[in-house]
């Protein structure tokens, strides 16, 4: 081999290649584990509803809670607000229904729609919002609130 010849990218193996690539994959997203949004804790006290477990969604779907609770309002048509690390809603709402929207909005704001990671971002750019992946790099424009 003259100097300059150099070995390239095509004679490079599959494994190499693969290995190459993961080194610069960040540590937090090799590990797959099992992900799930937690079941809300529900009370209902006369014509309100509490998700007594509050902080707890917010932590697992690490989005703002302003954005998930801006969220619940418009699907439920309600107000809500939070308060104390729970967030309450004017109305009398099922366990079931809540559960769902959460999970939905899991979908459509959390979890990628390509590799199915929730180690997803989002950013406002242009006036979208845009969920990219942290673990694959896809991204795509989501629904607005």
């Amino acid at each position: 081999m003259s100097k300059f010849e150099s070995p390239t990218v095509l004679s490079w193996s599959y494994e190499e290649m693969l290995e190459r690539g993961l080194k610069f994959v960040p540590s937090e997203i090799k590990v797959k584990g099992s992900w799930s949004v937690p079941e809300p804790e529900i009370i209902v006290e006369g014509n309100r509803t509490t998700i007594l477990n509050w902080k707890q969604i917010i932590t697992v779907l690490n989005r703002d809670e302003k954005f998930l609770l801006k969220y619940l309002e418009h699907r439920l048509g309600t107000v809500g607000w939070v308060l104390k690390d729970r967030a309450i809603f004017q109305g009398n709402y099922r366990r079931y229904r809540i559960s769902k929207l959460i999970n939905l909005f899991a979908k459509e704001y959390v979890i990628c729609d390509v590799c199915g990671s929730p180690h997803t971002v989002l950013i406002k750019e242009k006036g979208a919002w845009i969920k990219k992946c942290q673990a694959c790099g896809a991204w795509r424009v989501v629904e607005r609130i």
